[in-house]
């Protein structure tokens, strides 16, 4: 048996990891488009003037909606317990299938530890909405491949 708290406890990290590696890089791209913006002169031809500060601000826009989307996702996963175990599966477990191993918390996608890889899912997602309240022994159908719960920690 595999030492599951253990590996749980290094996803969450990673993935704590990443979301304030996301808001960094956003806030980073906010500032140069901003600086991009602010810095365009106006020249002979206005138009290009306006659709350049109008390309930067859909940039900005862009990044402060990335920012708030990765501040929401950490301030979500700050408040599930991580050393919990779970009888089925809810936000916070980690789920060992016959096809994968899957984090239920945010979907930020494939984390490989120690040569092996783990899905960080959402419970909104698909597959995270098909996996919600199911027990070990169980199995979800997704995309006609039925994929079997081993375990949940």
């Amino acid at each position: 048996m595999s030492d599951w708290p253990h590996i749980k406890s290094q996803i969450y990290q990673e993935i704590l990891q990443r979301l304030e590696q996301n808001i960094q890089e956003a806030q980073i791209a906010y500032v140069q488009a901003k600086e991009s913006r602010d810095s365009d002169t106006k020249s002979s031809a206005g138009d290009k003037y306006e659709t350049g500060r109008e390309m930067m601000q859909r940039e900005m826009d862009k990044c402060s909606a990335l920012m708030d989307q990765n501040k929401h996702s950490l301030q979500i996963i700050q408040h599930v317990p991580i050393h919990r175990t779970y009888e089925s599966v809810e936000k916070g477990a980690l789920i060992i299938t016959d096809k994968g191993m899957y984090y239920m918390l945010v979907g930020l996608g494939k984390i490989s530890l120690d040569q092996k890889d783990y899905f960080a899912i959402s419970p909104e997602s698909p597959i995270g909405s098909l996996f919600l309240g199911k027990k070990v022994g169980e199995f979800i159908l997704l995309r006609d491949q039925k994929i079997h719960i081993q375990g949940i920690y």
